[in-house]
């Protein structure tokens, strides 16, 4: 084995938690690679097509969440543009309405009749003054129940909480999760990024020793730490960090059961990306009769030619391409794209969002697997269902960086040993 063999930490996966455990592990002074089975990025990845770059569908950075956070604790500051909220529609009973998005819009928007405005109005106000904590084994669907909100003030919340969650399965998702995200959003908003998400993986990522297309194999803790093994050869190291993706992922390269309870499906979104010669207006609509919502990315971000716009359209929760394609395409055409101005487009059909989403029957975020819960010391795990922090790329980099920090400390600690 060469000394280019050995490391302090080992991080197993190259989306934004393993690149954000890495990073805080290198900055820390750990000796650290990365391994990477496909290409670098995982869903924040980007694609550019005759000067549009187009995320992994519709991507938004909270300001002031856990993941801001995570990255400011690396001097990574993210350089992007917030939405313009005061063009947002409402698309319901088949017009397009003012979205209420603050007491200003709320009172002139025509979504709401004027006994409904008041009780949204005392939402709005009382949401703030929540703890979430207190949700932890309440479903979103039982918390609105018990709210009593009229139908057309329930149907503007659910819809608002899958802007800010990207489920739909109100069901089994706890409430602490979607009220913390709703008061993250009405605190601090998000950001649109310039030239994609690949601005955050290339700056986290800078300086790393990143191997793409090598996947790990398996992970074999020994006396001194770990082997992991990759179809190139085996690398050894004090500590791991697994971040390939999912808990399924994880659990196939652990030496044994973690004893994680089974967390649910997926969280998955058909997603249809546009490029378009000219910017369309209104742009932005929000449905409020059906999981569907499609926005501009740039402008305000930077990621498309002079003149030209990237647009993307989401149907929370996928069915089949037969059913969720034409639905998003009459969507982009309410929001103003013409059929001519199309340069050029992408479809997913069935995209995974989020690994899983915090179940109330297993406590919420508090709930969810901790990053040393692997019951293998040295060994850790991350990604956007670990830890009791944030949700979607928020929970990624809050639980990377943790992860990352703690792999550190067991490195360091087992070389003093040593």
């Amino acid at each position: 084995m060469g000394m280019n063999d050995e490391f302090d930490v080992i991080v197993v996966g190259g989306g934004l938690a393993g690149l954000c455990a890495a990073a805080h592990a290198r900055h820390d002074g750990a000796r650290v690679v990365v391994l990477e089975a496909h290409g670098l990025g995982g869903r924040a990845r980007c694609v550019t097509r005759d000067d549009f770059v187009l995320n992994m569908g519709a991507h938004a950075l909270y300001r002031g969440g856990p993941g801001a956070a995570a990255l400011a604790g690396l001097g990574i500051v993210p350089d992007g543009a917030p939405p313009p909220l005061a063009t947002y529609r409402a698309l319901v009973g088949g017009r397009l309405e003012r979205l209420p998005t603050g007491p200003v819009s709320l009172l002139r928007s025509g979504t709401l009749s004027p006994r409904s405005k008041v009780q949204a109005a005392r939402f709005l106000a009382t949401l703030p003054r929540l703890e979430p904590a207190r949700y932890q084994q309440v479903t979103v669907a039982d918390w609105l129940e018990g709210l009593r909100l009229r139908p057309d003030v329930g149907a503007l919340v659910r819809a608002l909480l899958r802007l800010g969650t990207y489920t739909s399965d109100l069901d089994a998702m706890s409430a602490d999760a979607a009220i913390g995200q709703m008061q993250l959003a009405a605190k601090g908003g998000v950001h649109y990024l310039h030239g994609g998400w690949d601005q955050l993986t290339g700056a986290l990522a800078a300086g790393l020793d990143v191997r793409t297309s090598t996947g790990a194999t398996a992970v074999v803790p020994t006396a001194s730490g770990f082997r992991v093994g990759t179809p190139a050869g085996t690398l050894s190291a004090a500590a791991v960090v697994l971040a390939p993706g999912g808990p399924d992922a994880v659990r196939s390269l652990l030496p044994d059961d973690p004893g994680w309870p089974d967390p649910g499906p997926p969280v998955t979104a058909a997603c249809l990306d546009l490029g378009v010669a000219r910017v369309p207006s209104p742009g932005y609509v929000l449905s409020l009769d059906d999981p569907l919502y499609v926005n501009v990315q740039s402008p305000p971000a930077r990621q498309a030619p002079p003149g030209g716009a990237v647009v993307c359209a989401l149907r929370y929760g996928s069915r089949s391409a037969a059913e969720d394609r034409p639905e998003l395409e009459s969507l982009v055409a309410r929001a103003g794209v013409r059929r001519e101005d199309v340069v050029v487009e992408r479809f997913l059909a069935s995209m995974t969002v989020a690994a899983t989403t915090p179940r109330a029957d297993l406590g919420g975020l508090a709930g969810r697997p901790a990053t040393d819960s692997t019951r293998v010391p040295g060994l850790f795990v991350a990604g956007d269902w670990v830890g009791p922090r944030g949700l979607l790329a928020d929970a990624a980099l809050a639980s990377g960086a943790d992860a990352g920090r703690r792999a550190t400390r067991a490195a360091f600690s087992a070389g003093s040993r040593r």
